[in-house]
């Protein structure tokens, strides 16, 4: 949160994750976000899209209460599912109608971000793999509850495009058309070893679900599952560049 007063705009940062409604994730995940930004000097508040007493809606009005005007969005998405496309700016649209003194911007997603690229292509490159052998890698991303979205899918296979690899590199999802439980079984007859990459923040219930459903098929190579993002002070550059991006 950036107060200056005196006549001059008050502006508020506001990371915003997913969440969930029950148990202790949107704790572990603040807990996280905490740790990963400890030492950046911008000020910022969390948001969750899943709960009751911290969604985006609570901690705008707490902080439209301290008199701040305008709003940094960030989520802490990695592409632009629906709750990129739709969610947030419904939710934003609708403060804008109850408080029309106030103006918000969002950045893009943090999985278009050019670092991205080194992040995950240094996921790769930190896998060992048998000399000889025939290799691909699979990168998991969330992917789409709806067939409505699908500028998510689109999002990871032009990211997975660019990725330089010496050997097939394969676009799938968690949820979707582009599921991986849909073919994996098949791709995995044509590799004695794939190397897993889950593209998530971190290594928390939906890279678990990931690594469960992967125990439960029937695959024919080797596998090789990576962390997922995780502390990586990469991870901390993009945010803060998004964040800066956004002039308001």
């Amino acid at each position: 949160m950036i107060i200056q007063k005196g006549g001059i705009i008050m502006i508020g940062n506001i990371l915003v994750a997913h969440g969930m409604r029950k148990g202790n994730q949107n704790e572990a995940l603040e807990e996280f976000i905490g740790t990963l930004l400890k030492d950046e000097q911008y000020y910022y508040e969390l948001a969750f899209l899943e709960s009751e007493t911290q969604n985006l809606e609570i901690i705008m009005e707490k902080m439209i209460k301290q008199g701040i005007t305008k709003f940094r969005i960030v989520p802490l998405l990695i592409f632009s599912a629906m709750h990129y496309i739709s969610d947030i700016p419904q939710i934003l649209k609708e403060m804008k109608a109850r408080y029309p003194q106030i103006d918000s911007k969002m950045s893009a997603p943090l999985g278009t971000h050019p670092y991205m690229k080194t992040l995950v292509e240094n996921r790769i490159a930190d896998e060992k793999v048998s000399e000889g052998s025939t290799k691909a890698t699979i990168v998991i991303a969330h992917g789409n509850g709806s067939g409505r979205f699908t500028k998510a899918h689109d999002e990871l296979k032009t990211f997975v495009k660019t990725l330089d690899s010496h050997h097939p590199v394969y676009a799938r999802a968690l949820y979707g058309t582009l599921a991986f439980k849909n073919d994996l079984d098949k791709i995995s007859e044509q590799y004695d070893e794939l190397v897993i990459v889950p593209l998530f923040l971190f290594d928390g219930r939906l890279v678990n679900k990931v690594i469960r459903l992967l125990g439960e098929m029937t695959l024919h190579s080797q596998l090789h599952i990576t962390p997922s993002i995780n502390f990586d002070p990469i991870l901390r550059l993009i945010i803060r560049e998004r964040l800066e991006a956004l002039d308001i």
